[in-house]
């Protein structure tokens, strides 16, 4: 709620107020949520008693590495999803086909849903991960 929710964004048909997609962490990288002990994004190091977390040292990259995005599908984290999952949401009518990302040291960017989510190019691969490598085997 509150500064957390995008005001442009509507939730689905069925969906209650508080499944409005709001703004999130990129927790994963390209990984997909599930694999917390592989996360190439800002999750933390999985251990069985806690998470601790990522250091400012291990982000290789910081105006390179986004850290919070527009949630674009309804689930609890910034990341790649398929596009047409995220039409259910209304992905591609908000901020004209694009996302707001801000990134490790502070700026903002509005890349479109594209780059985001369909662009392979290593360029668009290592913004998504703390050792700034683009992880293609994780595709």
């Amino acid at each position: 709620m509150g500064v957390w929710r995008c005001p442009s964004a509507a939730s689905p048909p069925g969906y209650g107020p508080t499944n409005q997609p709001f703004y999130a962490y990129n927790a994963f990288g390209v990984l997909s949520v599930g694999e917390k002990t592989k996360a190439l994004g800002l999750f933390g190091h999985f251990d069985s008693n806690a998470v601790i977390p990522i250091s400012e040292s291990e982000v290789v990259s910081p105006s390179d590495m986004m850290a919070i995005g527009d949630q674009l599908f309804g689930g609890s984290a910034f990341m790649r999803v398929d596009l047409a999952a995220n039409e259910k949401w209304g992905a591609s009518s908000r901020h004209q086909g694009k996302a707001n990302v801000l990134f490790c040291d502070g700026h903002v960017e509005s890349p479109t849903l594209r780059y985001l989510i369909v662009d392979t190019t290593d360029a668009a691969l290592v913004r998504w991960n703390r050792d700034h490598q683009p992880h293609r085997d994780a595709l």
